[in-house]
């Protein structure tokens, strides 16, 4: 599937000073209403939590490194049914931090400060190099489907698996890695977008705008590098990151007539996964994982449960388009 523009739906960062600053408000976490109301949360950062429809923002600043977390695309706007891209984000908090006066020199950059041992270093003996700047600690990414039927889409994801992960049911839909106990890696679900934008509990089904999201944290973006401001400036790069979530997840299933595209060796898999045969316990782990691979291809995964409604060829076609999640820029 070809997916529309995807938005950058929460952003939080470090900012490492060049040089030590004097700590706004003892180092207190700040936060800041749309309307410029500054009110105080808590010592701890990890205390604080907040859902990405939230229309504040949050700074912690304690003179060796600037901390901020929201969904800034949001702030000041009606609704975070549209948002910006992760750039236009990093260039909305420079914006917004500057006009509360903090120093943003640098920001959304990375550069090398010379450190010596002291106050917030753990160094001894000669001065070093020490990177700083902007450090991404987590991005959420969000792309917004028309969908004809959002009960039998949320049911047909339970059986999609994103990497090794199988979904949960959450309250709003399938979710994939949030039982998980690496937190700091990635995350996904699906879930009504026109009932949250309304205040509803839960979806009612039906066709509504859905969101398929994915959160990505402090690990998978070090791992993949993409921690650093200036690597989301390439073509179209979160689509291609969204899409390698969102392929698995929005791939198209084959109708049992269809199966005749299929190679013999292969398609005999198939069949035996169709009629509930666990394959693990038929093939070697190198057979099995080539033809789960191949397999995958035609849309079938051998790894996941056999979803017999899926196959039979009088079932409900669910249309999903899939719509721009990104604000018009003023």
């Amino acid at each position: 599937m070809k997916y529309a523009s995807v938005c950058c739906d929460w952003m939080t960062f470090r900012h490492e000073y060049a040089e030590q600053q004097e700590p706004r408000n003892s180092g207190k976490i700040l936060k800041l209403t749309s309307d410029g109301e500054i009110e105080w949360e808590a010592q701890q950062w990890e205390q604080v939590k907040c859902a990405s429809s939230d229309t504040s923002i949050r700074i912690k600043d304690d003179g060796y490194a600037l901390r901020g977390m929201a969904n800034i695309g949001r702030f000041q706007q009606p609704d975070n049914k549209q948002g910006l891209t992760v750039i236009q984000c990093v260039e909305r908090w420079e914006e917004v931090l500057r006009g509360l006066g903090y120093n943003v020199k640098g920001f959304g950059t990375r550069f090398n400060r010379k450190v010596t041992g002291g106050a917030g270093d753990t160094l001894t003996g000669d001065s070093k190099l020490l990177q700083a700047g902007t450090f991404l600690t987590r991005i959420d990414l969000a792309g917004n489907f028309e969908v004809s039927d959002y009960s039998s889409l949320a049911s047909s994801m339970m059986v999609r698996r994103i990497g090794q992960k199988l979904p949960m049911a959450g309250k709003f839909g399938p979710t994939w890695g949030y039982d998980s106990k690496r937190s700091n890696w990635w995350k996904a679900k699906l879930y009504d977008k026109t009932a949250e934008l309304e205040g509803k509990r839960r979806s009612q089904g039906g066709a509504t705008l859905a969101r398929f999201e994915v959160q990505l944290g402090i690990e998978w973006l070090k791992r993949e590098g993409m921690d650093r401001p200036i690597k989301w400036k390439g073509k179209n790069m979160a689509q291609i990151i969204y899409g390698k979530f969102a392929d698995p997840v929005f791939r198209e299933g084959l109708s049992v007539e269809d199966w005749k595209s299929i190679p013999d060796r292969i398609r005999a898999h198939a069949v035996l996964w169709r009629d509930g045969v666990d394959l693990r316990t038929h093939l070697t782990n190198g057979a099995y994982y080539r033809s789960r691979s191949k397999l995958l291809e035609y849309g079938i995964d051998i790894g996941t449960p056999c979803n017999v409604m899926a196959l039979t060829r009088n079932c409900r076609i669910v249309e999903v388009s899939p719509v721009s999640a990104l604000r018009k820029a003023a």
